[in-house]
């Protein structure tokens, strides 16, 4: 078996993958990531730099006959991180924005409800103040209309 082999046969162990996984994710097909895994094939060097950088492994790790993998460490690496960090938080912070004006939004709808619902329940109880005695008109209209005896 050639060191491409060993060294790809670790390095997904490690990271718990699948020539399945390590095929759709890179495009090359589970045919030829089957035949890197066997031996029966050496990778081209565009097929190197796809799974070097797919594993975060320097590609020439994979080539060499070391134990060691050297994970990729570039400033480009580290400041492509950085700014996807970056704007990760950002997002996150107008998420929380928008999420604190809804709230209020929300707070004021309640209140002018409960204001509302204040405001009903004093109007009702004026009105039901006394639910026994009967209303003026309703009263006139009995004794005008009174039946005879």
């Amino acid at each position: 078996m050639s060191n491409f082999a060993e060294n790809l046969r670790r390095i997904m162990f490690d990271k718990r993958l699948k020539a399945a996984d390590l095929a759709r994710s890179t495009k090359i097909p589970p045919s030829i990531i089957s035949r890197y895994l066997s031996g029966k094939n050496n990778p081209s060097t565009d097929n190197i730099m796809t799974i070097g950088n797919y594993l975060g492994v320097h590609p020439q790790s994979l080539l060499s006959s070391s134990d060691a993998s050297e994970p990729i460490s570039s400033s480009k690496g580290i400041s492509s991180s950085t700014d996807s960090l970056l704007k990760v938080i950002e997002v996150q912070g107008e998420l929380i924005k928008n999420l604190q004006k809804q709230v209020g939004g929300l707070e004021k709808e309640v209140k002018a409800w409960e204001d509302i619902a204040i405001a009903s329940s004093g109007k009702n109880s004026q009105k039901t103040k006394n639910p026994t005695k009967p209303n003026k008109q309703k009263v006139g209209f009995m004794k005008k209309h009174k039946p005879k005896k």
